[in-house]
């Protein structure tokens, strides 16, 4: 059958830092978008829209930054049930170096964050969902994600611990550090001591990255990709955890395109499970 969890990364407000490295590509004027808080109550609202449209659920990965500069629109989403509210730190802070080339002959290094700032990063952001959300986080999406996730990494692992974080969703790239990453299935972190912390990759294509790479006005190839996906998922009863934007939405001009919701339809209508990263981690027992 398959099993797709489906997650956005909430960071209107909150990316400012990275983006001002990417200031001469040609996509910069709809990168901009990401730094509007007001992208995320359209954003927010049409996702609202699309997953009650099709009767499926999803998690918000949410920084702390733009929940506070769009507290109203993130309150409204997680009211209509359709929305499990998960964090993605305060200021979209790396865990691991991070060296990405939007266009040939631009590239951008963004040094991780130290242990002390994640530390607080962490902290900081659940205790935002706990007061203004009223949601008790488990589970963060590290900005950018990374080849192999956390692997070998239990110093950040024990952060993600003391923070009262048992999932993380990490691994989002390839051994190139790019896309589509390939089908790496759910896991724990026994090896490095921690199987109480489970990753959840994000596999295929982020949504950012393919409209980077193949332009905002792909939505309708993208939304085929996504398709063969989803009978990749089917046929060989796989796990996928799909990563989009909350600001790409408004940028790939989704609501006149449809990708999202044609992904979506087409998931159901193929019999492919669609839960939230929360759930697929509360049910998971077996592997932890």
């Amino acid at each position: 059958m398959g099993t797709i969890l489906v997650g956005y990364d909430t960071e209107t407000a909150a990316v400012g830092e990275a983006l001002s490295l990417f200031t001469e590509s040609p996509n910069f004027p709809l990168y901009a978008k990401a730094l509007d808080p007001e992208t995320c109550r359209e954003a927010l609202a049409l996702l609202t829209e699309i997953h009650a449209e099709a009767g499926v659920p999803a998690t918000l990965f949410v920084c702390g930054r733009t929940l506070l500069h769009a507290l109203g629109p993130v309150r409204a989403a997680h009211a209509s049930g359709l929305f499990d509210v998960q964090q993605h730190t305060f200021s979209h802070v790396p865990f691991k170096d991070i060296v990405y080339s939007p266009e040939p002959g631009i590239v951008g290094t963004i040094p991780a964050a130290p242990a002390e700032a994640l530390l607080e990063e962490l902290a900081f952001t659940s205790r935002l969902l706990r007061e203004h959300v009223g949601v008790e986080c488990v589970g963060v999406r590290t900005p950018f994600g990374y080849h192999r996730g956390l692997r070998d990494r239990p110093d950040l692992l024990e952060i993600l611990r003391s923070t009262g974080h048992r999932y993380v969703t990490s691994w989002g790239r390839n051994a190139e550090n790019a896309n589509p990453t390939p089908w790496i299935q759910p896991f724990v972190y026994a090896e490095e001591g921690y199987p109480d912390i489970l990753e959840l990759p994000f596999q295929f294509w982020l949504d950012v990255v393919w409209f980077d790479q193949h332009g905002y006005d792909t939505g309708t190839a993208f939304l085929e990709a996504l398709k063969g996906a989803v009978d990749e998922v089917a046929e060989h009863d796989l796990v996928y955890g799909a990563c989009f934007h909350d600001w790409v939405m408004l940028a790939s001009d989704e609501r006149r395109v449809g990708w999202l919701r044609g992904f979506l339809r087409y998931a159901r209508d193929s019999g492919v499970e669609v839960v939230t990263y929360t759930d697929y981690w509360r049910r998971s027992t077996d592997l932890r």
